[in-house]
């Protein structure tokens, strides 16, 4: 049975042509817009984040004379940002470490700085290093600074021979600017041309230099002098005047004998 269409119903071509169709190329090109627009957002965001970032490799030297941030985030940002540039961020690392450590356990900033920032174990945590890691970074500032660490750099010195160099018997400063020469058995180098046995191997021998040097300057306690006297028999006058004279003076019979040859010696 077929049904007859009403009179003034709309057909569906009619229909068709009163609804304005979206092109599907249109559609196609704005979705495309909106992921482009959303991945730029994502590649930007954490370059943004991180005021260090577009700090180029070449200008990091530069940063030794400027103030560095004293907040935790602000640490943490330039610290992540010189660990990804290995050809000067050694000496900086040091640097911004030592900063860390004496804002954290000085005296005058600890306090308020961990009231305020946090702890030194969440830093930690967030720079992803251990304790013994940054105390190494710490020392390395605090005994040698910028002028050594950067001659250590350009000698190839290597940070594991560097820590050799923390217990090192003499001044090692001296050992690393004045490029002094120790003998050993397979010659004379300066710390910069040995290993890190041949380190340990001077190290020790300096240790026992020391340790003799200590025993060759300690003097010698000598025994005093004594006079003995012997009186064969209690009874005798001179004893008995000895004995009371000491106990009236609150001395020794000893005592009395020295006073009494002094002035004898005297006269």
């Amino acid at each position: 049975m077929s049904s007859r269409r009403k009179k003034g119903q709309a057909t569906f071509k009619s229909f068709q042509s009163t609804v304005a169709e979206k092109p599907v190329q249109e559609e196609s090109t704005e979705a495309l817009r909106e992921e482009q627009v959303e991945a730029v957002k994502k590649f930007a965001a954490p370059a943004m984040s991180n005021p260090y970032q577009s700090l180029p490799a070449v200008g990091l030297s530069r940063v030794l004379s400027k103030r560095l941030p004293e907040d935790m985030e602000g640490i943490i940002q330039y610290y992540n940002h010189i660990d990804t540039i290995q050809a000067t961020s050694f000496v900086e690392k040091c640097r911004i470490l030592a900063h860390a450590n004496a804002l954290f356990h000085g005296e005058e900033t600890k306090a308020q700085f961990k009231e305020e920032q946090g702890n030194w174990t969440d830093f930690l945590n967030k720079i992803g290093q251990t304790r013994p890691q940054v105390s190494r970074y710490v020392s390395f500032w605090n005994v040698f600074g910028p002028t050594i660490l950067d001659k250590a750099i350009q000698e190839d010195f290597s940070a594991t021979k560097l820590a050799e160099l923390l217990t090192w018997p003499e001044d090692p400063k001296l050992a690393l600017l004045e490029e002094r020469k120790y003998k050993i058995k397979d010659g004379e180098f300066t710390v910069y041309e040995m290993t890190r046995e041949q380190l340990r191997e001077v190290k020790k021998m300096l240790n026992e230099r020391k340790e003799q040097n200590v025993i060759d300057a300690t003097p010698v306690q000598s025994k005093p002098a004594r006079v003995h006297v012997d009186f064969s028999d209690k009874n005798d006058p001179l004893y008995q005047t000895l004995k009371k004279r000491a106990q009236d003076q609150g001395m020794k019979p000893d005592q009395i004998i020295r006073a009494a040859l002094e002035q004898y010696l005297r006269t």
